[in-house]
């Protein structure tokens, strides 16, 4: 193996405590009480959200202009979601949380493989995060929605980043990602090695196809 795509929610930082963090530093300047069920709401509400984006149903946009708008509806609080939309994604940009053993692995991996980030977020957000934890240099390069123009798990998005990797071989590839939709069917589909990283331990409710299944980082080490 020579090339390791990296996916980032969920993957390297975990999305949920990140998200979490940034809703309430928002929800302080609104002066809103932003309870654990309006939180659960929004996690729900976000991954339908991203499985539809993920499926051509809505554009990234939509999900931007539905998800506040929608929670703050089903919970009749009197605020402007588009706005804090803007606010969350500020704070958003600084939020991390490392996934447990994520920033070992890629001290690990970095020096033996051409570690890329392949991700369905915006590119500013993703990079500010990445840097903010110290470990942007380890990878040669950020593959991100919308810069891509394309996202996981079309053909193309991933014909775009195979087209931006030097000397680039499928068969020497693999993809980590949490999602087997967006990570697992995207990284199947374009003829490269699939590992799930399935740190919750759900069931493969969608039959996807994968190479390897992993449920914490230190079982990567026996692939790689």
């Amino acid at each position: 193996m020579k090339t390791v795509l990296f996916d980032i929610d969920d993957t390297i930082f975990d999305f949920t405590l990140s998200a979490k963090a940034a809703i309430v530093k928002a929800a302080g300047e609104f002066k809103i009480a932003f309870t654990e069920e309006m939180f659960n709401y929004y996690l729900q509400y976000n991954e339908l959200l991203w499985e539809d984006y993920e499926n051509n149903i809505i554009t990234r946009e939509d999900i931007f202009k539905l998800r506040f708008p929608k929670l703050f509806e089903h919970f009749n609080v009197n605020t402007d979601g588009i706005l804090f939309e803007k606010h969350f994604h500020k704070y958003f940009k600084t939020e991390y949380v490392f996934i447990e053993g994520a920033k070992d692995i890629i001290e690990y991996l970095a020096p033996k493989y051409e570690l890329y980030i392949v991700s369905n977020s915006m590119y500013e957000t993703q990079y500010c995060r990445l840097t903010q934890a110290g470990i942007n240099s380890f990878f040669k390069d950020i593959f991100v929605s919308d810069r891509i123009g394309h996202q996981k798990p079309t053909k193309e998005f991933f014909e775009c980043c195979f087209n931006k990797i030097p000397n680039f071989d499928a068969k020497e590839t693999i993809i980590i990602g949490d999602s087997l939709t967006s990570d697992i069917f995207g990284g199947h589909n374009a003829g490269i090695k699939t590992c799930w990283f399935n740190i919750k331990n759900i069931p493969n409710t969608k039959h996807a196809k994968y190479d390897y299944e992993i449920h914490s980082f230190e079982e990567l080490k026996k692939i790689l």
